[in-house]
C-alpha cells in the first residue's frame, strides 16, 4: 500500500521565512538609532539664543536727529575685490544722487596694491587704514577664507570719522534702489536673516553680516575685543562655533538685541535657490518688496575680471570705450552658466559696471591702471606711493560730509583726447591733450 508522506521542510525554506523578520528587526533598530542620534543632535545644536551670553552689547535704542553724521562703509582685504568695491560705490551714488553720507573704505595697509587703492578711490571711497584684528584661538577652526574677517569689527571705531549712524555693505553687494530710511532707524544694530541653499538650514533666524545698520562706538569695539581675547576660563569669553568667523561672533554678541530687517535690504542670491516665489517679488522693479541691496553670495561677476584688463588704451579719449574685450567675454559667459539660472542677476551687475566705466569714474580708473604699466621703475615707485592719495585730492566734496565727486574736465567734443599722469618731486600732474589744445591741472603735492 502506498503511503503519502508529508515532505520535510527544507533549510532553505525555513531561512526564507525568517529573513523578512530579521530584515524588519534590523530596519526598526536602524530607524530607532537614527531618531535617537537626531534628537540628541537637535538638543545639542548650537544657536546664539539657546547658548546666549550677555557680552554687554550696546543699548537697544540710540537717539537719532536730523543733523546726524552718516556713512556707508565697506572693507577691502585683497585686490580681487577692488573692482567689486568700485562698482558698489558707483551703484550707491547712482541711486542716492543727493546723499550726504560719507563713503568709507577701511583696508589693511600692505595688502592692497597701489593701483587697486587708486581704483576704489576714483570710485568715491575715502580710504582708511585699519589694523588687522586676528581671529581668536590663533584661527583654530575658522575657514581659511575668513581669516581677515575679524578686521571688519574696526568699523565700530574708524579713526577721525565721528559717525553717528552707519550702514555696512560687503564689497560683493550691489545697490538696486534707495534706502535712506535705514539711517533713521533708532536701533543700535540691525541686519537681515541669513539664507542657506541646503534644506536643513534654509531660512534661519541668524543674520547675515553682509549688510549691517549700526551705531559706531569705540566702547563697543573695546568690548568686542575684550570678549574675543579673554582667557578660555573667563566668564566674559565669547563662545561660539568658529567656522563662520565674525558673523558667528556678531550673532552671539547681538543675539538678544539685533533688529531683523526685511530681505529687501540683503537679497542673498541663496533666496532664489530656496524660494523662487520670494525672489520673484524681490527682483520685480514694481514690487514694494523690491530688493534695495543684492548680495552676490553664490556667483561673483567680478571674480574673473582682473583690474589690468580695464586699463584701456593710453590714447583713449573722453567718452571713448575702455579695452573691454575680456570683461565683456566674462560677463557674457556667466549668464549661460547653470543653464542661465543667474542671467538676470549677472545682468544687473554688468550694467552697473558698464555704466561706471563709461563715465568720469571709468576714465579715472583707466588712468590709475595705465600708469602702473610704465616700464620705468623710477616713475612707477612714486606713482605707487602717491597716486591713490593725490588723485583723490583732485575731487571736490558735495554738501556736508558728501562723497567725492570728480571735477568735470575741459574737453572739446569730437576731438581725440589723451590723459597723461606724470609724477615728479613736486607732485602729480594730470594732463589732457587733444588735437587743438592741452589742459593741465596744477601739480598736486606728494
Amino acid at each position: 500500500m502506498a503511503h503519502e508522506y508529508t515532505p520535510l521542510h527544507s533549510i532553505a525554506n525555513a531561512n526564507s521565512r525568517r529573513r523578512p523578520r530579521c530584515l524588519l528587526f534590523v530596519l526598526v533598530a536602524v530607524v530607532t538609532c537614527a531618531l535617537v542620534v537626531a534628537l540628541a543632535w537637535r538638543t545639542d545644536t548650537y544657536t546664539p539664543l539657546t547658548h546666549y551670553q550677555d557680552l554687554n552689547p550696546p543699548p537697544l535704542v540710540s537717539p537719532t536727529n536730523r543733523t546726524q553724521r552718516t556713512a556707508v562703509i565697506s572693507t577691502l582685504y585683497s585686490d580681487s575685490y577692488a573692482l567689486a568695491a568700485a562698482v558698489l560705490a558707483h551703484s550707491y551714488q547712482h541711486h542716492h544722487p543727493n546723499h550726504t553720507a560719507r563713503l568709507l573704505l577701511p583696508y589693511l595697509p600692505g595688502r592692497i596694491s597701489p593701483p587697486a587703492l587708486c581704483v576704489v578711490r576714483a570710485a568715491g571711497w575715502q580710504l582708511i587704514e585699519v589694523p588687522f584684528i586676528p581671529p581668536p584661538n590663533h584661527g583654530k577652526g575658522i575657514h581659511h577664507r575668513f581669516i581677515d574677517q575679524y578686521t571688519k569689527l574696526n568699523i565700530w571705531d574708524l579713526p577721525d570719522t565721528h559717525i553717528d549712524k552707519a550702514i555696512y555693505l560687503d564689497a560683493d553687494t550691489l545697490v538696486r534702489a534707495p534706502f535712506p530710511e535705514l539711517f533713521d532707524l533708532p536701533y543700535t544694530f540691525a541686519a537681515v536673516p541669513d539664507v542657506y541653499t541646503d534644506a536643513a538650514r534654509s531660512f534661519t533666524i541668524d543674520f547675515n553680516a553682509g549688510v549691517l545698520v549700526f551705531t559706531p562706538s569705540p566702547d563697543v569695539l573695546a568690548t568686542m575685543k575684550r570678549t574675543l581675547q579673554s582667557s578660555e576660563d573667563s566668564d566674559t569669553k565669547a563662545r561660539y562655533p568658529p567656522a563662520q568667523a565674525e558673523q558667528a561672533f556678531l550673532n552671539l554678541f547681538f543675539a538678544g538685541t539685533a533688529l531683523r530687517l526685511p530681505y529687501a535690504y540683503n537679497a542673498n542670491l541663496a533666496i532664489k535657490r530656496r524660494s523662487p516665489a520670494l525672489w520673484a517679488s524681490l527682483s520685480s522693479p514694481s514690487s514694494d518688496n523690491r530688493a534695495r541691496i543684492v548680495h552676490y553670495t553664490l556667483v561673483k561677476p567680478f571674480k574673473d575680471i582682473p583690474l589690468r584688463s580695464l586699463r584701456g588704451s593710453s590714447h583713449a579719449g573722453a567718452g571713448a570705450s575702455y579695452d573691454d574685450d575680456h570683461a565683456r567675454r566674462v560677463l557674457s559667459t556667466l549668464p549661460a552658466s547653470e543653464n542661465g539660472f543667474w542671467a538676470e542677476e549677472v545682468g544687473w551687475w554688468a550694467r552697473a559696471f558698464e555704466d561706471m566705466m563709461a563715465g568720469e569714474v571709468g576714465r579715472a580708473v583707466q588712468a590709475c591702471l595705465r600708469e602702473e604699466d610704465s616700464g620705468d621703475d623710477k616713475v612707477k615707485e612714486p606713482i605707487k606711493r602717491a597716486l591713490p592719495r593725490s588723485l583723490g585730492s583732485l575731487w571736490r566734496r558735495k554738501g556736508r560730509g558728501g562723497a567725492p565727486i570728480p571735477k568735470q574736465p575741459e574737453t572739446t567734443t569730437g576731438l581725440e583726447t589723451a590723459t597723461t599722469v606724470v609724477v615728479s618731486e613736486t607732485g602729480v600732474t594730470i594732463t589732457e591733450t587733444n588735437s587743438t589744445e592741452t589742459t593741465t591741472t596744477s601739480p598736486t603735492p606728494v
